[in-house]
């Protein structure tokens, strides 16, 4: 079985672009959330969350990993 190769990871920082009743709007939000079936993610925008598309995302900034001890 092939592991699906994700984009984003749970806590990057993306922008995506949100169209609402023919109103665009670029928002940014934090993935906290993945689907690896269609390659979805969920973000937590600003007022509330969203699935995304990969396709549709930019990465800002990835997370950071916690140093091990």
């Amino acid at each position: 079985m092939n592991k699906v190769q994700t984009i984003y990871n749970v806590g990057d920082l993306v922008e995506f672009r949100h169209n609402h009743q023919n109103v665009i709007r670029y928002l940014t939000g934090i993935v906290i959330g993945q689907n690896t079936d269609n390659n979805r993610y969920k973000i937590k925008g600003p007022h509330k969350d969203y699935w995304m598309s990969a396709d549709k995302l930019s990465l800002l900034s990835e997370a950071v990993k916690a140093p091990s001890k």
